[in-house]
């Protein structure tokens, strides 16, 4: 096959994939449809309570019909009109302005960067950390450090995340709580900001760390068993063209177990983290609707955890193209 057809093919496949990407998105957004018309929602009282207090008339009169709601909410969800919330309002104003709401889509895209300004850094940093000791481990079976990494890893994995990120918020506010402005817009300048996000991402890395070191140790260990690392290991090859190998083999398993379960630990991670640390990002956000009763934010939250979700096994079965163009055979 020439590199142009190949090319083409992998293009035509990313499309294919993009397209279901869009269809299974647009019945997730349909799902949430059904479920926000059937579940029982009181949250109207507090902003009728206000309107009568400011004197501004409520009217009352039949809803509309169910297919012209139903295209509204598909409508206002991929235009990115997302209503608006008290709490998106505390969230962008603070608490001390007098503001009774404000846009749910400001709110969200305000929280997403927080959010990713330190999971991005975390997870690449742990997972190729995770890579490296793993492969480390493989090559020194039932060594002292081997049986160290892996106690160490099966400890870190089985401590919860709200315990050790309760243990490091009470010994740093005892000690220095410099660690911890008193909101992230007042924190000032990038080193606040980082020192005070490093907490979070330290906890979270180490989480992703122990669980990913596991799956890296199996799966180059299988690989350095093969016969052609056999092979290259005859002919005098250096340990990096030997990891080379291996990894290259290794990696399809490894970015599928990545993608699949360890970005659901990261998921329940950011609200625990988030609400521990008072972090400003998108799971403190969703975190506050739920306790508001903002139904109509916490639909949208959940909008665009599944979207990220599937975005991520999109760019899982392209990695998977890409690292072995034979799984697209």
């Amino acid at each position: 096959m020439s590199r142009v057809t190949a090319i083409r093919r992998f293009g035509l496949y990313a499309l294919w994939r993009l397209v279901w990407a869009i269809v299974v998105v647009f019945s997730i957004v349909s799902g949430l449809f059904v479920l926000f018309v059937i579940a029982p929602d009181d949250t109207d009282a507090p902003m009728l309570w206000a309107a009568a207090i400011s004197g501004d008339e409520v009217e009352f009169g039949d809803p509309p019909p169910l297919s012209e709601q139903y295209i509204e909410w598909i409508v206002s969800v991929f235009s990115l009109e997302w209503g608006e919330s008290m709490t998106a309002a505390t969230w962008i104003n603070g608490s001390e302005n007098g503001a009774m709401s404000a846009s749910n889509a400001s709110a969200v895209a305000e929280a997403i960067p927080v959010t990713l300004a330190y999971v991005v850094p975390s997870t690449i940093f742990a997972f190729i950390l995770a890579a490296v000791v793993g492969y480390y481990a493989a090559q020194t079976s039932r060594s002292w450090v081997e049986r160290l990494s892996s106690g160490s890893t099966y400890l870190l994995f089985s401590l919860p995340n709200f315990f050790l990120a309760a243990v490091i918020f009470y010994t740093l506010r005892d000690l220095d709580p410099s660690w911890f402005p008193d909101s992230y817009a007042t924190a000032s300048g990038f080193l606040e900001h980082a020192l005070w996000l490093s907490l979070p991402a330290f906890v979270l890395s180490t989480h992703v760390l122990a669980g990913h070191y596991r799956y890296s140790r199996t799966e180059t260990r299988a690989a350095l068993n093969e016969r052609y690392v056999t092979l290259v290991r005859s002919k005098g090859a250096g340990q990096l063209r030997i990891a080379r190998h291996v990894f290259r083999v290794a990696a399809v398993p490894l970015v599928t177990v990545f993608v699949t379960e360890l970005l659901a630990v990261i998921l329940v991670a950011i609200f625990v983290l988030e609400v521990v640390f008072s972090v400003p990002g998108i799971g403190l956000l969703a975190y506050e609707a739920v306790l508001e009763r903002e139904l109509e934010l916490v639909m949208i939250l959940t909008a665009v955890f599944a979207t990220a979700a599937v975005l991520a096994n999109v760019v899982q079965d392209l990695a998977t193209i890409v690292l072995d163009p034979r799984a697209h055979r």
